[in-house]
């Protein structure tokens, strides 16, 4: 079975958020934060769980914090099970930890509805952005479309870097730009 084909269940460890998780939301002085300076300054013990979760266990504290640190859709989705992120609508160390660690190439990511991993943040991600825009996208289509017409490849560059053929690409983009004209 294909890492697309697996559908992610969220652990029972993390509290259930209604309407499903939430996207990373920064909040206006995100960088001049004791979070952000905490995320810097401090390294994280943890480590990946599943490909959705992680554990971060920041080296001034002494907790282990369980996260939900993954791509849905074109956004981050991301929940941590301490005070500070509840506290702080969604902002917190261990956040900014993950964050920091992804920005500098430390973590890879992967996305929920793709399989796909990212070392990096795509060109396409959009924060804030609904988790649920997409759902109407299978992930083949999903992937070629976040790839190719919201990203920076290019359709035959894709189709070499997936395996596929271009027609294929080119296929399954069609069928995606119609199923999504006119949602978003």
């Amino acid at each position: 079975m294909s890492r697309a084909e697996r559908s992610w269940q969220p652990s029972d460890d993390l509290p259930g958020t209604v309407g499903g998780p939430s996207a990373l939301s920064m909040p206006d002085d995100w960088t001049l934060s004791t979070a952000w300076q905490r995320a810097q300054q401090e390294s994280d013990d943890g480590g990946a769980i599943n490909d959705a979760e992680r554990v971060v266990a920041l080296s001034d504290g002494d907790d282990y914090h369980r996260m939900l640190w993954a791509l849905k859709s074109r956004t981050l989705v991301a929940e941590c099970d301490c005070q500070g992120y509840h506290y702080n609508d969604g902002w917190c160390a261990h956040v900014a930890s993950l964050w920091w660690q992804w920005v500098r190439g430390q973590i890879v990511v992967a996305h929920l509805d793709t399989g796909r991993e990212y070392p990096a943040p795509p060109a396409w991600l959009s924060l804030d952005d609904d988790p649920t825009a997409y759902d109407h996208l299978p992930p083949a289509q999903l992937d070629a479309y976040l790839a190719c017409d919201l990203g920076s490849f290019g359709v035959r560059e894709f189709a070499r870097y997936t395996e596929r053929a271009a027609g294929t690409i080119g296929n399954l983009l069609t069928d995606a730009r119609e199923k999504t004209e006119g949602r978003l």
